[in-house]
């Protein structure tokens, strides 16, 4: 058995869809013999875990899933091993470099939540 990283993503909507698109993109760890099985497996977690609920304000929430849009072989599992890269051709380096900065203060709030909690 081998081991893959699968990107799938999914699309939120809340209500009648009158709110910016939001869509969750998920990284998932994949245990199969090969890359057609585990495209396959990669699938069934992605419509497996479609769902529609109501939030706090009552309005219908949809998770749809779109699609797999990457899915690699993890070569090996150790200590600092890379298991995910993709280079990404920016519009605006000033605002794909801003993104990242709202990005890594939010791991460092979770940080301060975590230690908060223990």
């Amino acid at each position: 058995m081998e081991w893959f990283i699968a990107k799938l993503v999914y699309q939120i909507q809340s209500g009648e869809g009158k709110h910016q698109p939001q869509f969750d993109e998920q990284l998932r760890l994949i245990q199969a013999e090969d890359f057609s099985t585990a495209l396959s497996k990669a699938k069934e977690v992605g419509v497996d875990q479609q769902s529609t609920f109501f939030n706090v304000n009552k309005e219908l929430v949809s998770w749809r899933f779109v699609d797999i849009v990457a899915l690699d072989k993890i070569h090996s599992v150790t200590d600092k091993s890379e298991v995910y890269s993709e280079i990404v051709e920016a519009d605006s380096a000033a605002e794909y470099l801003n993104d990242l900065k709202i990005k890594a203060r939010k791991v460092r709030r979770q940080l301060i939540q975590v230690e908060h909690y223990i």
